[in-house]
């Protein structure tokens, strides 16, 4: 529609353009130690495995009634949950955290041996950098995959012996 002749438009009430962002471009890391894709990003060693997602696993350790409100044990706990997920190559979800407390002597008549690898793990985290890693790295990798269940068995029988 044309201009009314009676009515002026002023500079500032005329329209604008519009900016509109330019072309995405490909971006490369400049720096050395930067993955640039799936294929640099380092496994095994002291890399070990790049579990999905942490934040979610701390998040689901959140809802969960801990036995003992030592903010040492939800350190060991997490640990040991996130380290499950890692290992079988999914998100964190609540049973690798009943493994957690399971392998940390919670949920059964765990014996004195279990506790003391419990208070071992506990007294470890102000000294380790990744809280739990001890404990992770005592674990056996066929019992931290296992169901809750077997995971008691397990203990309740290495606590007999």
């Amino acid at each position: 529609m044309a201009q009314q002749p009676n009515v002026e438009i002023t500079e500032g009430e005329s329209p604008r353009r519009v900016l509109e962002p330019g072309p995405a471009v490909k971006w490369r890391a400049g720096k050395p130690g930067i993955p640039n894709g799936p294929d640099d990003v380092p496994r095994g060693g002291r890399f070990g495995a790049i579990g999905p997602d942490p934040g979610w696993g701390l998040r689901v350790l959140s809802f969960v009634d801990m036995p003992d409100d030592d903010p040492r044990l939800r350190k060991v706990v997490a640990g040991i949950a996130l380290a499950r997920a890692a290992h079988l190559g999914r998100a964190p979800v609540v049973e690798d955290i009943e493994v957690a407390l399971a392998l940390c002597g919670y949920g059964f008549d765990a014996g004195p041996e279990v506790e003391r690898r419990r208070e071992r793990w506990l007294a470890a985290t102000a000294h380790e950098n990744r809280p739990g890693e001890s404990a992770v790295a005592e674990l056996d990798a066929g019992l931290l995959v296992q169901k809750p269940e077997q995971v008691r068995f397990a203990m309740r029988r290495a606590g007999r012996s």
